[in-house]
């Protein structure tokens, strides 16, 4: 394995407003699960926030102490991690790991703790008696809700949802999903949703963000990005997802792998695997810039992208 610095999330830029959901796309390695531990300031050892800003009710977290970012965890920002399955504790209860944040959080006492988590067991859709059972005796959906109902404890504004429904089947993925949009509906959260499934994003995003080696490629409105997209990447992945409408036809598929971060092409970082690279994309790195109401992109070429796509002439 080769060694050196990594710069998993590098000049990243977004924004969520109140209720929104923000989608989160792109291959396994491309920075969705570190900008996320980076908003949480739970990056692993070795990880860290070289500079920029994450600013939350006015406030930037990055020049937040460990002790004043431990009082906004859960409180204000909260996070539903990836893989369920060993996410949970085995040998403590299930009802008392729930309890744990409103005890240390909300410094409420033990019986309160609890009645309140049975309230949280019944708003994810959980019988409020299982509260005293063990991770094992719950399937992979139940874990999630159980997960859920943790990160919606302590009333945060938002919530962080890291590959909810990995490793489930899809009839359990469907339901965890409308429960997610139900509770943020109910709630007013607002929710950054991490997937590498274009068809989840679809169902439960406002906008989304296309991230490729640590980077945006493209962001905006779902239904505007999806049959508008101005990014190759952006364009590749649309067309290498399979539909059950229209016309039959072969998946495409996007040649190569994604970069090593230790050492990133120059220019374009997407240019080893588009099809439209040229001499100025391996030598300048595009800017992320605006083409459009909520509607940004990092690409030398995406005029002509945009009109390949719809069919124009280019």
């Amino acid at each position: 394995m080769q060694e050196g610095v990594a710069r998993a999330v590098d000049n990243v830029s977004f924004t969520l407003t109140k209720g929104e959901t923000l989608g989160l796309a792109g291959e396994s390695g491309c920075g969705k699960t570190t900008t996320a531990l980076s908003i949480m300031r739970l990056l692993p050892p070795g990880g860290r926030i070289l500079n920029g800003k994450i600013i939350l009710d006015g406030e930037d977290l990055v020049e937040k102490t460990d002790r004043e970012m431990k009082a906004i965890r859960w409180k204000k920002i909260s996070i539903i991690f990836q893989g369920a399955m060993n996410a949970l504790n085995p040998v403590i209860r299930v009802g008392d790991q729930v309890a744990e944040a409103l005890i240390e959080k909300e410094k409420v006492p033990k019986e309160e703790a609890m009645r309140m988590t049975r309230s949280l067991f019944e708003l994810v859709g959980l019988d409020s008696s299982r509260v005293t059972e063990y991770a094992h005796e719950f399937s992979g959906g139940m874990r999630q809700r159980v997960m859920i109902a943790m990160a919606l404890a302590c009333k945060p504004s938002i919530v962080i949802a890291d590959e909810p429904v990995t490793a489930l089947d899809v009839v359990v993925q469907t339901k965890i999903l409308e429960l997610i949009k139900d509770l943020q509906k109910k709630l007013d959260l607002s929710v950054i949703l991490i997937t590498h499934d274009l068809s989840v994003i679809a169902e439960t995003c406002d906008r989304v963000a296309i991230m490729y080696a640590g980077k945006i490629a493209e962001l905006g409105n779902v239904t505007d990005l999806y049959k508008n997209p101005w990014h190759p990447y952006t364009q590749a992945l649309i067309t290498a997802f399979p539909s059950i409408a229209g016309q039959k036809k072969r998946f495409s598929s996007i040649p190569g792998d994604p970069p090593d971060l230790t050492s990133p092409p120059s220019g374009c970082r997407f240019h080893p695997r588009c099809p439209w690279q040229d001499e100025k994309c391996t030598g300048e790195d595009p800017e992320y810039r605006k083409i459009g109401a909520d509607h940004y992109v990092a690409c030398h070429h995406s005029e002509m992208v945009r009109a390949s796509f719809l069919g124009e002439k280019v």
